[in-house]
């Protein structure tokens, strides 16, 4: 059995969830509280939800409150389902049957589903290992694996997630760094479902590898197919600029089938995806929401480092069959050059969109605390979006909602 060198602790991967709060300067939020919220249980305590007409919203909507899973509907009365485990990141399947999300534990996180319905909890990959004894050199190894942020492919058959599991990898082809440590930053991977739970450690030869990451600054994130387009996926990727001091945060889109498809000819520093946002170290652009449509891409800027933007951009089609072509990049990050700032505030975050398009809601930090956030949205005269009203606080959840842990709107 291999060793692997120990780089994440307990809290690593946390951090990672929360990079795009650092530097900030978080503090109360200058949008007031609308509405009267009513008092609910939950996981023995409670939360305020908002009980106007305000905020009134359709489908439903999925998030943690202390890392238990629950569901908030029309009714506006939240459920749990889920309990004694530290779960994040719910994602409901297309065909509405499941819900798949990290459940985390002191050194590792595994990828499970449950049925809507409630039930019993499938595992996908189990991130659990062991250490191993300081080699020589002092150095301690491992091979627990964290796996998070899961999302599903069109056809609800596969669970795409984020993990670390390229690091029993070795790129010694690839020159330094890749050849004197190993490569820990998250990338996006696919498994099947319906088949029994595997050890991540047993699955180099099974868990198909999706978007490479670059080494060193936090990997990808937020990865989400476009709707109606099976062969393109959106992500958030992080990295260095060329002086190795500068953080590069974008959006990237790439067809998920690209390195499948082409064995060999990508690696983490060639790879098929093409920038939707430029590589520009004052534009940092991060969690990718698309419209129920496909056409348009809700995502968050940091503006400056004591504000954050809400922005909606059109989509380049046809972009990432030829990703390497120049044209071709041009051609996808002309769109950016129309991206609307639809809000900004201190602090924003997991924007995501209502199933029927006319909503997004999102994530503030105010007074210390998360609370998720509603916003009518509508089209001008020009086609552009823009906020309809005023944005209504849609929970006061007392400190107990997760802010690492990204929201989902289904049906």
């Amino acid at each position: 059995m291999k060793k692997y060198r120990f780089l994440y602790t307990a809290c690593s991967l946390l951090l990672l969830s929360l990079s795009l709060q650092s530097c900030l300067g978080l503090g109360s939020s200058t949008t007031t509280n609308s509405g009267d919220f009513k008092s609910m249980g939950a996981n023995g305590s409670t939360i305020g939800i908002n009980n106007t007409d305000k905020a009134i919203f359709k489908g439903k909507i999925y998030f943690t409150l202390n890392h238990n899973l629950y569901v908030l509907d029309g009714t506006r009365v939240p459920h749990q389902l889920t309990h004694n485990l530290t779960v994040s990141d719910p994602a409901v399947s297309p065909d509405g049957k499941w819900i798949a999300f990290s459940a985390r534990f002191a050194n590792y996180s595994n990828i499970s589903y449950i049925s809507v319905n409630g039930g019993p909890i499938h595992t996908v990959i189990i991130g659990k290992g062991q250490f191993y004894p300081p080699d020589a050199d002092g150095n301690v190894f491992n091979d627990y694996y964290w796996c998070t942020q899961p999302t599903w492919s069109p056809d609800s058959k596969n669970i795409l997630f984020l993990s670390d599991l390229q690091k029993q990898f070795y790129w010694s082809s690839l020159g330094s760094p890749f050849n004197k440590t190993y490569f820990s930053d998250p990338q996006i991977f696919t498994l099947p479902i319906g088949q029994p739970a595997l050890a991540a450690k047993d699955i180099s030869t099974t868990a198909r590898v999706i978007a490479y990451a670059s080494f060193g600054d936090g990997g990808d994130r937020d990865a989400m197919y476009r709707p109606h387009h099976s062969d393109q996926l959106v992500f958030t990727h992080y990295k260095y600029d060329a002086t190795g001091t500068q953080q590069i945060i974008q959006l990237f889109l790439e067809d998920p089938n690209a390195i499948a498809n082409n064995p060999g000819v990508y690696s983490p520093v060639s790879d098929p995806a093409v920038p939707l946002t430029p590589e520009n170290t004052n534009k940092q652009s991060m969690e990718p929401a698309f419209s129920p449509d496909g056409n348009s891409l809700a995502f968050i800027q940091r503006e400056s480092s004591t504000s954050m933007g809400l922005y909606i951009m059109p989509v380049a089609n046809n972009v990432t069959k030829d990703s390497n072509n120049p044209t071709v990049e041009k051609a996808a990050l002309q769109p950016f050059n129309h991206a609307v700032n639809i809000l900004s505030r201190q602090y924003l975050s997991q924007p995501i969109w209502s199933p029927d398009g006319k909503q997004i809601a999102y994530l503030t930090y105010s007074n210390n605390v998360f609370d998720l956030w509603l916003a009518n949205i509508g089209l001008t005269k020009a086609g552009k979006y823009t906020i309809v009203g005023s944005p209504v606080q849609l929970t006061s959840a007392n400190g107990q909602l997760d802010g690492e842990s990204r929201p989902f709107w289904s049906t």
